[in-house]
């Protein structure tokens, strides 16, 4: 099955919408059209922060939505639709990232060095040092710190919804967030050389 994704235009319906969350839960396909419009953006941008600003995001939100697709019956309606959607995009960057770690260990024992990382086109063209020194060093975290600093941060979550997505207790994801803070104060003192 082959779905188009694409990464623009605007949400057409409320998120909040709980007969949306009713028609997708019974796959009804304009409703998961309805889903996709409305929450693609959010999810290429969690996915994009999530990967450190590096990573094949159109994929990701691809695979996403046909992962949300295959498991619409599981939604069982205890937390919002974008909970669920962010626990699935979580999962698949985790994914997405383990692959990568992998083909990266193959490629150094296939060649004997490490290949070089070429930013984004993008990124390149970003002024702002302060952006970039944040970027690098949120991008630097190991991935249980990176969630938890992209969701309260930049997502704007609190923790007890942090440990909802995660699958932890509250209590859990503020300790990871306060020590995800120590080092990425320690990152940004290393970048910043102070």
């Amino acid at each position: 099955m082959n779905v188009a994704i694409t990464i623009s235009g605007p949400a057409l319906i409320d998120a909040d919408d709980t007969t949306l969350e009713q028609r997708f839960v019974g796959r009804d396909p304009v409703a998961f059209d309805q889903v996709v419009a409305a929450y693609q953006q959010r999810v290429a941008r969690l996915a994009q922060r999530l990967l450190g600003w590096r990573g094949d995001i159109e994929d990701i939100v691809q695979d996403v939505f046909l992962t949300a697709l295959s498991k619409a019956g599981t939604f069982r309606g205890e937390s919002s639709l974008w909970t669920w959607l962010t626990a699935i995009t979580l999962n698949r960057c985790r994914s997405h990232l383990r692959k990568q770690a992998v083909l990266r260990r193959l490629s150094l024992g296939l060649a004997g060095q490490p290949r070089g990382h070429a930013p984004p086109a993008d990124q390149k063209s970003v002024d702002d040092e302060t952006v970039n020194c944040v970027r690098e060093a949120v991008a630097a975290l190991k991935g249980r710190d990176r969630e938890v600093i992209v969701l309260f941060y930049l997502e704007r979550r609190k923790a007890a919804e942090i440990g909802q997505m995660l699958g932890i207790s509250g209590n859990l994801a503020d300790v990871r967030l306060h020590r995800a803070r120590k080092k990425l104060k320690a990152a940004l003192s290393t970048l910043y050389g102070a």
